[in-house]
């Protein structure tokens, strides 16, 4: 890589980065998976993580449907325990985090479309990916998806050069290395386990029939991945495996929808860019054309792909883009590569115009994603950061009255449980049914989302056996006590 390249690759990459910056907002969405990690990010901290799983399993085992696990996996909540530590629960300082990630990820996603394209085209690429208006607004979330995405990426090439047979210093060490990715993948999100499959199947591809080898090949990272996630369970208590109840709302019927929606999921990369509905077929047809043409080549990697797919088909909840998130740079990858692919096939008179046209479609698909994600940065700065959700003026007022005129032992009935202890120290959980309202001590209700993970507000004095009183009340929220 010459001097030239690094210093166009730290440029895309110093871009991105304050493009993002410019991007963040002072709120977060109403998901509270954020809450949940920030908690386990103060119970580390605190020395107290067995509390927090104790007070979290209440939260997911007395709530109509799970909000999520008892307890993700700790690396994300690990990264963020510093920023909690100097800045407290502040939006702004918890998402340089991913900003930091998406950086990196840049730097790795490169290098693995180097290894397939020219260096030229792999910093148009970069680019690309750089100012996506969709990947870089991810990084207003409070979400372990973007570190994910980086180490995720960074296990794929490990194994590619691998399967290269590299000797690139990177390459070198590959073994212990991969072994401590995959870790470090799995300790952030637990479908980091399936970086096991692109390996598994890379040591057949090279060493088939040779078992031994394979074995021996495999050893290695299989041995760190294990000390490491032996050391990590006896620091870290597990909460993992209440995952499995989410599997309580499956049913074949959704298989079959499942499978559409992310089959059609990845043309929500372009969504806000103009001429968006063009990009992912026109892309997906070329990607077909590199598979078909180098699919013992990038076996591992499609691999990958399907068995994220698969993951997500089964599983009963849908999060739009971010679950298919790892699998996004192989779509851009494989697509330039099908086009040059497309163009070697043209007659030779025509592939210079081909060649030039190629370039100019990723020219202008990286000046509108550009455009876009300024626009929104201008628009965001311009709002002075707005705050929405739960940072905002009314979330507030009610987790102050909460705090302030309930008993620290009170159980509070919410539609973001995780949130309600995050800001009041509160017990929450949140139900659909009227019957549950009984094991709360208040009930806390949204009044702007109806029946979406809560009793919906018309519907909740009119239940039957229950007596409630109206405590509190602002623009958004209503609280009642519950009589017993």
């Amino acid at each position: 890589m010459n001097k030239r390249a690094l210093f166009i690759l730290a440029f895309i990459v110093l871009a991105a980065a304050g493009l993002s910056f410019a991007m963040l907002t002072r709120g977060h969405p109403w998901w509270d998976d954020f809450a949940s990690y920030v908690m386990q990010a103060r119970a580390i901290l605190n020395g107290d993580m067995d509390e927090f799983v104790r007070r979290n399993a209440f939260t997911v085992q007395n709530s109509s449907y799970p909000p999520g696990p008892v307890a993700y996996p700790w690396g994300y909540p690990l990264l963020l325990a510093p920023v909690v530590a100097i800045f407290g629960i502040h939006p702004l300082a918890l998402k340089l985090v991913g900003i930091a990630f998406y950086a990196l990820f840049l730097v790795v996603f490169f290098l693995l479309a180097r290894t397939r394209l020219t260096e030229i085209e792999s910093l148009l690429l970069t680019g690309v990916l750089a100012v996506n208006p969709m990947l870089l607004q991810a990084n207003d979330l409070i979400l372990s998806d973007i570190p994910f995405l980086a180490v995720s990426t960074l296990g794929v090439l490990l194994i590619d050069l691998g399967v290269r047979g590299s000797s690139s210093p990177v390459a070198a060490y590959r073994d212990p290395a991969l072994g401590l990715v995959i870790f470090l993948a799995a300790f952030l999100r637990t479908n980091g386990i399936l970086l096991f499959v692109p390996l598994a199947v890379a040591l057949l591809v090279q060493y088939w029939p040779d078992w031994k080898n394979i074995l021996r090949q495999s050893l290695p990272p299989l041995v760190v991945f294990g000390l490491l996630t032996l050391a990590a369970a006896l620091i870290f208590p597990n909460g993992q495996d209440s995952y499995l109840r989410h599997f309580s709302m499956f049913n074949l019927p959704r298989l079959w929808d499942n499978f559409l929606f992310y089959l059609w999921l990845p043309s929500w990369t372009f969504n806000g860019i103009p001429a968006s509905v063009i990009f992912y077929p026109l892309l997906a047809a070329f990607l077909l054309v590199s598979v078909s043409a180098r699919w013992k080549r990038d076996l591992p990697i499609h691999a990958y792909s399907l068995a994220t797919f698969g993951l997500f088909i089964l599983w009963p909840e849908r999060q739009g883009l971010r679950f298919i998130y790892p699998v996004l740079p192989f779509l851009f990858i494989f697509a330039f590569d099908g086009l040059k692919l497309a163009i070697e096939r043209l007659p030779a008179g025509w592939q210079a115009l081909a060649s030039r046209a190629v370039t100019g479609f990723w020219g202008i698909l990286l000046l509108l994603s550009l455009g876009t994600s300024a626009y929104l940065a201008w628009g965001n700065l311009a709002a002075n950061r707005e705050i929405n959700g739960p940072f905002d003026e009314f979330s507030y007022d009610l987790y102050e009255f909460i705090r302030d005129e309930t008993p620290a032992d009170a159980v509070i009935v919410f539609v973001r449980p995780r949130a309600m202890r995050l800001f009041t120290d509160r017990d929450s959980f949140m139900t659909t049914r009227c019957q549950d309202l009984p094991k709360g001590d208040y009930a806390a209700i949204h009044e702007k989302i109806g029946d979406v993970g809560q009793i919906s507000p018309e519907q909740i004095t009119a239940c039957p056996g229950v007596t409630l009183e109206e405590v509190f009340n602002n623009r958004r929220f209503t609280v009642y006590r519950i009589e017993p």
